[in-house]
């Protein structure tokens, strides 16, 4: 599952390669790409030049997967709520099609802008870098942990059982471990992101999240 935010109104730097409109032209119909009637190589084509367009024209398209998008959202609402409104916020945590208008889009990369410039997003960076790390390693140790009462388990009633379905005692065991999971692993922030995001709202025009 991911994010995928749309610019309303998206500034044009480059126009679209010919190579690309060729492409459209002649694969897509009613706004879809029909990738099934496309061979290996016009499909690496399609979406090398697709690249090559939202790299040059960021306000185009932004995208995070539900992992990347949740801490930047919610730095953005922390950093942003005193022009957010609650329905944007709430907007901003669903694929609903919530739209942000062109001026606040203008007024988050502005906020954003400001708070890189004084090294507020590299400082964060480095502190979730370091809560990650840890947190991987806490999670390795548990796993371990979790895999002997599974190798308990099916050593006694057999490898076909899911731990849903494991007898007493090795349900509970394997429950209470797996309630211990440290999520600071699962949900990195990263700042190339906040400044990549930043750039889209700059030059989005406003956008939707879908």
């Amino acid at each position: 599952m991911g994010y995928d935010l749309y610019g309303l109104s998206p500034q044009k730097n480059e126009s679209e390669p010919l190579q690309l409109t060729k492409l459209k032209s002649k694969f897509e119909k009613d706004g879809w790409m029909q990738f099934d009637k496309m061979n290996a190589k016009q499909k690496e084509n399609y979406f090398e030049l697709c690249d090559e367009v939202e790299n040059k024209n960021p306000g185009r398209y932004f995208r995070n997967n539900v992992w990347w998008w949740k801490p930047l959202w919610d730095f953005v609402s922390e950093q942003c709520q005193d022009f957010l409104t609650v329905k944007d916020i709430v907007g901003g945590s669903s694929n609903s099609g919530h739209k942000i208008s062109k001026t606040k889009s203008l007024m988050i990369s502005r906020r954003l802008s400001k708070v890189i410039a004084e090294g507020l997003v590299d400082k964060i960076d480095r502190e979730m870098t370091l809560k990650v790390a840890q947190a991987k390693a806490d999670n390795e140790e548990l796993q371990k942990e979790m895999d002997k009462v599974t190798n308990k388990c099916h050593k006694e009633h057999g490898k076909n059982l899911v731990p849903a379905n494991y007898p007493e005692p090795y349900y509970s065991q394997w429950k209470e471990l797996q309630g211990k999971h440290n999520w600071d692993g699962d949900y990195p922030f990263n700042a190339d992101n906040v400044k990549g995001f930043a750039k889209f709202c700059q030059e989005s025009g406003g956008f939707e999240i879908c």
